[in-house]
């Protein structure tokens, strides 16, 4: 068995960042101004990027930690027990008597076009003293979404002081959708930089490659001088994804062929944990780890919610082609205000072991082929 294809049993990966609840209204059209309408579907659910993408990872089978400061609020109870019955530990997260924080978002169901409502009241975010609490040496990679800089440049500096000197290290991940300006100085801080499309559609870059190169001209130091760079990752919705690795090698990755997408709520998380995982626990390269989380988030739209995900389980996943993809899917849904996972979607049992020891097993060449199928590189 060759170890680069066998699934790591490694440390337990981390995710830093919120939870709160949102509130999803679905209309058959937009509500006009100053007129009453109805919705016809609603749903309250976990919103957040670190809680979804946590609970992504633990549904693909990682061992998986949430950090984050959780509201003691009836309205939690429920999607903290859902977490914990599938073993996602919470036990290091502070507690909180403020109401949560909550967004609502109301999508005209002929357009895909949204409208959301975020409070403007502040609730806490983790800080560093919760985070010095924690043994580092428990785990093998951390993910953050960009939020306050204040916040997360000591934690990175924590992890890089712990990496010191060490053969092994925590790897560091960062999801970036909003406030470009205020946490550039974090880019360069981490192994992969995990970039919103919307984020930068609204910054001018018109493509996928077009942001990683730009993304990648904002960098304090050039190619030339020997010091860490992140990878550089982007999902562009229907057209696929793209990445730029440490040495400036560009890699496009289209969008496999599916299904019109039955639920998009939480997409780009499902892309992101899908990489994550590939490359930390499967130790898949750059290009095949996003191939890996383009498929994941496809199969996340065959049906509502999150929990069906524990089924793919073995790669290649089979999606029919029998209608073209929607033009209503976006990669808007990764945005921190989008993050759901569908609280209402039947109970997800506890496996104990089993999401993982079903993982145990070898890509074949075909498989690990198939992951770079439609994959193009460039300079």
């Amino acid at each position: 068995m060759k170890s680069n294809r066998a699934l790591s049993i490694t440390k337990p990966m981390l995710c830093v960042g919120g939870m709160g609840v949102d509130i999803v209204e679905q209309c058959n059209s937009m509500p006009a101004g100053k007129s009453d309408h109805l919705s016809v579907e609603a749903h309250w659910l976990r919103g957040g990027h670190a809680s979804n993408v946590s609970y992504v990872l633990r549904l693909l089978g990682a061992q998986v930690e949430f950090l984050g400061v959780l509201s003691r609020s009836s309205l939690l109870r429920e999607i903290l027990a859902e977490m914990e019955h599938i073993n996602i530990d919470l036990s290091h997260c502070p507690r909180t008597d403020k109401s949560p924080a909550f967004t609502t978002v109301v999508i005209d169901r002929q357009t895909g076009c949204r409208s959301i409502l975020q409070c403007s009241r502040k609730f806490p975010y983790i800080g560093i003293e919760e985070f010095k609490k924690l043994d580092l040496d428990r785990y093998g990679w951390v993910h953050f979404e960009a939020r306050n800089k204040l916040d997360i440049i000591p934690m990175m500096r924590a992890i890089h002081n712990y990496n010191s000197g060490r053969t092994e290290r925590i790897k560091i991940s960062l999801k970036v959708d909003g406030c470009y300006n205020e946490n550039k100085d974090l880019f360069d801080m981490c192994h992969y930089l995990i970039f919103s499309r919307q984020l930068a559609l609204d910054l001018g870059w018109r493509t996928v490659k077009e942001t990683c190169l730009g993304l990648d001209k904002t960098l304090p130091l050039p190619h030339s001088i020997q010091v860490r760079r992140p990878n550089i990752l982007c999902s562009w919705g229907p057209y696929g994804a793209g990445c730029l690795d440490t040495n400036g090698q560009y890699y496009d990755l289209p969008l496999p062929a599916g299904r019109k997408p039955i639920d998009t709520y939480g997409v780009g998380e499902c892309f992101t944990a899908g990489v994550i995982y590939a490359l930390y626990l499967r130790k898949m390269p750059l290009p095949a780890a996003v191939a890996y989380g383009n498929r994941v988030a496809v199969f996340k739209t065959t049906r509502m919610g999150y929990n069906h995900i524990a089924k793919f389980q073995i790669y290649p996943v089979t999606i029919v082609n029998d209608d073209k993809m929607s033009e209503n899917y976006s990669e808007d849904d990764d945005s921190n205000q989008l993050s759901c996972t569908k609280f209402t979607n039947r109970p997800s049992k506890s496996s104990g072991d089993n999401l993982s020891t079903k993982l145990m097993n070898t890509f074949n060449e075909h498989e690990e082929n198939m992951l770079f199928m439609g994959g193009r590189t460039s300079n």
